[in-house]
């Protein structure tokens, strides 16, 4: 009950944080954007795992957007008896370098969470990451490939977390 009880309590705390962060005007577009995309994890801990992730961002200024998001990972190459579950919510901060009309690269950076589901051994701890990412501008969305590594901040120990995504925006 204790794990349950700190998984919502972070998981509580990240959604505040984000909500905080929303800025009131936008400069480079007038509504928030959302992505959608593939996740594959490697944690130091739990080994490999695939995934899905949901981000909604929200332009501060040309440059500069801020993000809320999160991903579901399952640990499942050694079968659902052996299976692991986490979610890993995020806030974060993105700068966004534009190198032509059509294409960009961007930094993003941040706090959050990993919250195993299922898992006994492991404990929710708070997270740190520091990423990088490309995007392909079309013509209403856009596709965009990242790579954020994560480092977990355990009670007696860290962690690496090593995320590859790749999606949609909207």
């Amino acid at each position: 009950m204790t794990l349950l009880r700190r998984c919502i309590g972070t998981a509580l705390l990240v959604a505040l944080l984000g909500a905080l962060c929303i800025p009131t005007t936008a400069h480079a577009q007038e509504q928030p954007r959302v992505g959608l995309g593939f996740n594959t994890l490697i944690s130091t801990e739990d080994g490999f795992g695939p995934g899905v992730r949901l981000r909604v961002s929200s332009p501060v200024n040309r440059d500069l957007s801020v993000a809320i998001g999160s991903g579901f990972t399952g640990y499942v190459l050694g079968g659902r008896d052996e299976a692991a579950y986490a979610v890993d919510p995020q806030v974060s901060l993105i700068v966004t370098r534009t190198d032509t009309p059509t294409q960009g690269t961007y930094f993003m950076g941040g706090a959050g969470a990993y919250l195993p589901i299922n898992t006994e051994d492991s404990n929710a701890a708070p997270t740190i990451h520091l990423g990088m990412g490309r995007v392909w501008m079309l013509q209403d969305t856009s596709l965009f490939a990242e790579f954020d590594p994560a480092l977990v901040i355990g009670e007696s120990a860290a962690a690496g977390l090593f995320s590859f995504r790749f999606g949609v925006i909207f």
